[in-house]
């Protein structure tokens, strides 16, 4: 610890000629801080409990020893930090010269794309959206709207509450299918899981927000596809492509790297007196710090100054709030199977918990392999390498997380949080080339999509083991077991034929015919609510989702 001591009347020193931190119209660059010793380690991490004081900006941190740290400073600082980096004998090298013409560069300049090409992909929706250039919330905002107007037999515009200041936090909602009336025989009427979907919580992530817009998009534009429609009649889909949408607004409004890389929330200015008597006045709070899970434990800081300043208490910002209240209400708590959140950068798919090392639920193998065949559809895409684990595991240890309240508090089964594009080693970390915008929004769908089907499964098995409860004195005239296709459809025929309980096809009923054929099948109790008679039968069928097998009648006035 000799270093460390020596190294605190530099920092002293130092600060006396910085100001309060503010934006500062200098060039900035970031440095690749490499440490190979305990004692450069130290002196990283030392700089790193003071970055808001010197105004430094840590894009990548490590507390592994064999991991590198980067780091973004202004031209006011760089000699500064770069005398303190030549004293510990710390490797480093500019992994960005000019920030700023970087943010430009990439997601400023004009792109120019034949309008053929763009019928030939799906990088434009139906409604005119582009999914191939970043764009502002009130642009996400109109198109959400747009899609619940033209699509409102599939989704429904929702929001969970307002920011602190005052904009709506929206998403979609995917109701389920309704192109026929449907009686599942046994079962409540109100049977589909829910699938939440955030991004954008750090505000300067840019690429997470608009991966879940291409959720949306491929959800309402390929609805018709045979596998799609079985994820949606079962799976009720909730997507929040915004969650900090304050801070993600305050990114958009300069190039200024101070402004575009801002991280936290927009909450009120909080004023303090520093170490060495300066007065010291910042704003925001990092909203994946808030939530009340293991608060202010690890990975997170009591300086308001602070990109990781967990605020005053837990959910004390109205934005993990509006997430808190959603996930816990009525309406979703008890159907609620899947939770993910979006993030940048690292490519790391990461489970539960993230508060310490070697913390993990206790359904951690099942979450395992969900996420290792997830990356390997992922990959499979592109080639695109994702790493599993926890957060402590492989990157660090943090605590107030969305994804690890949610596990710990409501005990959803597949939560998971995924680090987009780029990989941790890439220099340009948060400034995502728009050109890779729709393959990183492509191959993460392609990892949603086995969540999906994880979700699918286990409701399978829930109503399998619901089925077989509820059918207990009847087993012949239900099919509960998990068969295949072909063998649950070469069943039916026989059970159909067999059976005066089940309605044949093309007949036209009167709710007391059908009500008395149902009630030799069924208690009263169990029988659904019916549409308006008299009905016309038009299929008797197996409910399928995956696994289980139900008879179904689809019936129409």
């Amino acid at each position: 610890m000799t270093w460390v001591v020596s190294i605190l009347p530099l920092l002293s020193l130092i600060s006396s000629c910085l100001g309060q931190s503010s934006i500062i119209p200098s060039p900035f660059s970031v440095f690749r801080l490499t440490p190979s010793s305990p004692y450069q380690k130290a002196a990283i991490e030392l700089l790193y409990k003071n970055a808001s004081m010197l105004n430094l900006d840590f894009w990548k941190t490590s507390h592994d020893g064999s991991r590198f740290w980067d780091v973004m400073v202004g031209e006011r600082e760089q000699s500064t930090l770069l005398s303190i980096l030549d004293r510990a004998n710390i490797s480093f090298e500019k992994t960005i010269d000019d920030v700023e013409k970087l943010i430009k560069t990439r997601e400023h300049s004009p792109r120019k794309m034949s309008f053929s090409r763009r019928l030939k992909d799906d990088s434009v929706s139906s409604s005119g959206y582009d999914f191939r250039r970043y764009s502002s919330y009130p642009a996400m905002q109109k198109w959400m709207r747009n899609l619940a107007r033209d699509y409102p037999h599939l989704v429904q515009l929702t929001s969970i509450g307002l920011t602190h200041e005052g904009r709506s936090i929206d998403g979609i909602e995917k109701v389920r299918l309704k192109t026929e009336f449907r009686i599942q025989i046994g079962l409540n009427r109100e049977t589909s899981r829910v699938f939440w979907i955030d991004a954008g919580i750090h505000a300067r992530e840019w690429a997470a927000p608009h991966t879940a817009l291409y959720f949306i998009h491929q959800l309402t534009s390929r609805w018709e596809d045979p596998e799609m429609r079985k994820m949606l009649e079962t799976i009720t889909f909730v997507i929040l492509p915004c969650v900090n949408p304050d801070g993600y607004e305050f990114t958009r409004s300069s190039t200024n790297p101070h402004i575009r890389l801002w991280r936290k929330n927009r909450s009120e200015m909080i004023c303090r007196n520093d170490h060495w008597g300066r007065r010291r006045c910042c704003r925001g709070v990092d909203l994946n710090r808030n939530f009340d899970f293991h608060f202010k434990e690890s990975g997170s800081s009591d300086d308001p100054c602070s990109e990781i300043y967990q605020g005053k208490t837990a959910f004390s910002e109205p934005e993990t709030r509006a997430i808190r209240d959603a996930v816990l209400s009525r309406r979703y708590r008890d159907r609620m199977d899947g939770f993910i959140t979006l993030h940048t950068y690292s490519q790391i798919w990461i489970h539960s918990y993230g508060h310490k090392k070697e913390a993990y639920p206790g359904d951690i193998d099942d979450l395992y392999k969900v996420a290792k065949r997830a990356t390997a559809a992922l990959e499979a895409m592109y080639g695109t390498k994702y790493i599993v684990g926890s957060g402590a595991d492989t990157l660090y240890p943090a605590s107030g997380g969305s994804e690890d309240w949610v596990k710990q508090t409501t005990h959803v089964k597949y939560v998971y949080l995924i680090e987009l594009r780029p990989e941790e080693k890439n220099w340009d970390g948060f400034i995502l080339d728009e050109r890779e915008l729709l393959p990183t929004a492509r191959e993460t769908w392609a990892g949603i999509r086995v969540v999906a089907e994880a979700i699918l499964d286990r409701k399978a098995q829930m109503d399998n083991q619901k089925c077989k409860n509820i059918f207990n004195n009847k087993p012949q005239n239900i099919i509960c077991s998990a068969r295949s296709m072909r063998e649950r459809e070469a069943e039916l025929r026989p059970l159909v034929e067999r059976t005066t309980a089940v309605v044949h096809p093309s007949a036209i009923v009167h709710e007391g015919e059908l009500r008395s054929r149902l009630w030799n099948l069924l208690d009263p109790s169990l029988i659904p609510v019916m549409p308006p008679f008299p009905i016309r039968i038009f299929a008797i069928s197996l409910y399928s989702t995956g696994h289980l097998s139900l008879i179904m009648l689809l019936f129409s006035r």
